[in-house]
């Protein structure tokens, strides 16, 4: 409550309603690609209700969304990377620290190494956006945001690197 109410306090109401859009539409698309994946890998289960015309009505829900968030100001896309690549970061460290200690191969899982790299491809779409932003104001404008972007991929890098070094002298037995 007291975050949610400083929060309202010193952000402006026009990136708050940016955010919630963003991070609303993006998590339609999950479930759009949900439905999808159940209804196919899961055919047989049962359902409350079941989505019509599958695979087209989630496609369209996908592309509908992407449309929507296409048009979303750049900076709300610089933000909504940077949370994605912080949670990202988290759930890497998260897991590893909880699971990755075992010994038994579950670092090296699919799931661990799709995460990997999908924090690389976040950090990397990151960079990307943020000088797109810079390059739409004016390089000669304030470069915070563009600061701020780069700041968060670099210490996401950082981190994945070092986890990578950490899971191959643990394969190796060099401690």
């Amino acid at each position: 409550m007291l975050f949610v109410s400083l929060f309202a306090a010193f952000v402006p109401a026009r990136v708050v309603g940016e955010m919630t859009s963003i991070g609303t539409l993006f998590a339609f698309i999950l479930v759009c690609i949900g439905v999808w994946i159940m209804r196919k890998k899961m055919p047989e289960l049962q359902r409350a209700f079941k989505t019509p015309m599958v695979p087209l009505v989630p496609i369209l829900g996908i592309f509908v969304c992407l449309f929507m968030m296409v048009f979303l100001p750049m900076d709300t896309w610089i933000r909504f990377i940077g949370v994605d690549v912080n949670r990202y970061g988290y759930f890497i460290s998260y897991t590893e620290l909880n699971i990755g200690h075992l010994g038994n191969g579950t670092d090296n899982r699919k799931g661990m190494r799709i995460a990997r790299y999908t924090s690389l491809a976040l950090c990397a779409l990151l960079i990307i956006v943020g000088f797109l932003h810079q390059y739409t104001v004016g390089f000669d404008n304030d470069r915070t945001l563009l600061y701020v972007a780069l700041g968060f991929a670099v210490v996401h890098l950082v981190r994945i690197c070092e986890k990578n070094l950490e899971g191959r002298n643990r394969k190796h037995n060099y401690y």
